[in-house]
């Protein structure tokens, strides 16, 4: 049985740790400020200076996947006798699936013996990168290329993502609220509680007063809902210490196999911003 490679896009903000622990393949995403520099493959920047500038009042702009990005990666796995299966970012936020299907399928004309399945996870950050950790869990288990396809398919709803924004200048740069709400929102401390829909959209659930309040919305609709216990994430951007906090919080209330700190990294945390916190799981 041949080798099955996980790849997946940079947008799935996995810990540096857990790609190397199970030789998770990454398809990077580019961004940019207004310095035109770009960075996302061979010119990195880490998330302090990231956000850092974006506190300085710098505006970043991102830019999916290219198909010769993901050409190349998945050309390498191919070269190497391995069947490929790649988790990519909701294609309804982003044109990075249809980009790497683009690549895959011009690939496979040219390794017609080899196999690669580009799954659409519907869902962005953690609860895809939970995607991808669940499908390097199965391989473990030594689960066939086929099983794996279809457990991702048929349980790919169950992966939710759920977080607040802290500053509403960034969704009003992205277009998902007016300068003027953004603005008189801010002003009061709102804090919009988003989360992605099974139409693979990002929606607002819900509203809070103020940091605290959110944090404490985040949790109380978590606890209330009915979640697998195997693996919980908390995403953050900058604020690792509420990470921390919340991480004790919630193992105090229910007992989780492992729960999962995670920076949110540039291809989300440009349209998020700085300070923003949430919760990825699996609902039963």
């Amino acid at each position: 049985m041949k080798n099955i490679s996980i790849i997946t896009d940079g947008s799935c903000d996995i810990p540096v740790e857990v790609i190397k622990k199970y030789n998770i393949k990454i398809i990077p995403l580019h961004f940019q400020f207004e310095d035109n520099i770009e960075y996302g493959s061979g010119r990195k920047m880490d998330n302090e200076e990231f956000y850092r500038r974006l506190k300085d009042g710098e505006i970043a702009k991102t830019s999916a996947s290219s198909p010769s990005s993901a050409m190349e990666l998945l050309k390498k796995e191919l070269e190497q006798g391995n069947d490929v299966i790649c988790i990519a970012l909701s294609s309804s936020l982003s044109c990075t699936f249809n980009n790497i299907r683009m690549a895959s399928l011009e690939l496979l004309d040219l390794y017609p013996n080899c196999r690669i399945t580009v799954v659409d996870s519907g869902t962005a950050s953690m609860a895809m990168g939970m995607m991808v950790i669940k499908a390097c869990m199965l391989r473990e288990e030594n689960y066939s290329y086929d099983q794996i396809i279809d457990h991702l398919n048929e349980n790919k709803h169950s992966y939710h993502v759920e977080f607040y924004v802290n500053d509403l200048q960034h969704l009003a740069r992205g277009g998902r609220l007016t300068p003027a709400i953004a603005k008189i929102g801010s002003f009061i401390g709102i804090k919009p509680i988003l989360s992605v829909t099974e139409a693979g959209t990002l929606q607002d659930v819900c509203k809070a007063r103020k940091t605290s309040g959110a944090i404490k919305k985040i949790k109380e609709r978590f606890l209330a809902s009915k979640v697998e216990k195997e693996m919980v994430c908390i995403l953050h951007s900058n604020t690792l210490d509420k990470a921390l906090i919340l991480s004790e919080d919630l193992q105090l209330e229910q007992s989780f196999s492992q729960v999962i700190i995670a920076d949110i990294g540039p291809a989300i945390g440009s349209h998020t911003g700085p300070e923003c916190l949430g919760l990825a799981y699996i609902k039963l």
